[in-house]
């Protein structure tokens, strides 16, 4: 168990992905076309899943993106004067950027929002594995004060039961990667969409001459055909289930997170104890 977040080690995907790696041709990668990978990641986002994504025909532009991490940067940096928020109890990412950035970051709970801020959440929230409490006031306030909000998707293939309530004019992308629950560490499988098109270090290759992650986008490709959103957590959710039984747990809609009782201080993260059993659900499956 781990206060941090794991990758999935699903072991049927890595022999699927062996197997892909001995097939690749450079011919096939060569023909790729950028709109192939655009086409399955929004089949696999909107069929054969336990989520609901609401409003993804308005993010009609879309890039490669290594995970969700360079998605994140390019975010903080479109936006140079403006004040940075996300929870405290939110992915890490985002306070280290800022600094490495020089930028101003204030958690949501210590200040309410104003004009002037960018947004960045995670759907599931990060901080709990479920939402953020009051995320639809959140939004409907970023709507009302035009507050750019940047969408995190990276927990989506391990969640279940999760709105992504896309049709809020205030969100401007989001981002979804196949890392936690299909590749893991070894490969950075992602995807940003944007309402608008955008000109930046995820894009700039792609839109100038069609350069891109073209093996990165062939696997993805491959990955999202073989193993539908669905199918990876029935494969998961019962042995999940197990380790909250066996271990006094709580689970939550990811099902590599769960919230943990107070005595186990040691995963106290945020607001919220937090257990990461991604290491224990690898070594059942």
């Amino acid at each position: 168990m781990d206060i941090g977040h794991s990758p999935l080690r699903d072991k049927v995907a890595i022999q699927y992905i062996d197997t892909v790696f001995k097939e690749i041709k450079y011919e096939d990668l060569e023909r790729l076309s950028h709109d192939a990978l655009d086409a399955a990641w929004r089949k696999w986002l909107t069929t054969e899943t336990y989520n609901n994504v609401v409003g993804l025909e308005r993010f009609r532009n879309s890039a490669f993106s290594p995970g969700t991490t360079d998605a994140f940067g390019e975010f903080i940096s479109r936006y140079p004067n403006r004040r940075i928020r996300v929870s405290r109890s939110d992915f890490i990412l985002t306070k280290i950027l800022c600094k490495t950035y020089e930028r101003n970051l204030c958690y949501l709970e210590n200040d309410l929002l104003q004009e002037g801020d960018v947004l960045i959440m995670s759907f599931p929230y990060s901080g709990n594995g479920s939402y953020y409490p009051e995320y639809e006031n959140v939004l409907d306030t970023c709507d009302r004060l035009n507050i750019p909000v940047f969408v995190d998707g990276a927990y989506f293939g391990i969640s279940r039961d999760i709105n992504y309530p896309l049709h809020h004019s205030c969100i401007k992308d989001f981002s979804v990667s196949l890392s936690k629950n299909l590749a893991g560490n070894p490969l950075r499988l992602g995807i940003r969409f944007t309402k608008e098109e955008v000109d930046d270090g995820i894009t700039a290759g792609l839109l100038g001459s069609d350069v891109y992650d073209r093996l990165g986008a062939h696997i993805s490709i491959k990955l999202l055909e073989k193993f539908s959103h669905k199918s990876v957590v029935d494969r998961h959710i019962d042995n999940s289930n197990k380790v909250c039984v066996d271990n006094n747990l709580t689970p939550t809609n990811t099902f590599t997170i769960t919230i943990g009782t107070p005595e186990m201080e040691q995963f106290k993260r945020g607001d919220y104890v937090r257990v990461c059993i991604s290491e224990e659900l690898s070594e059942l499956t």
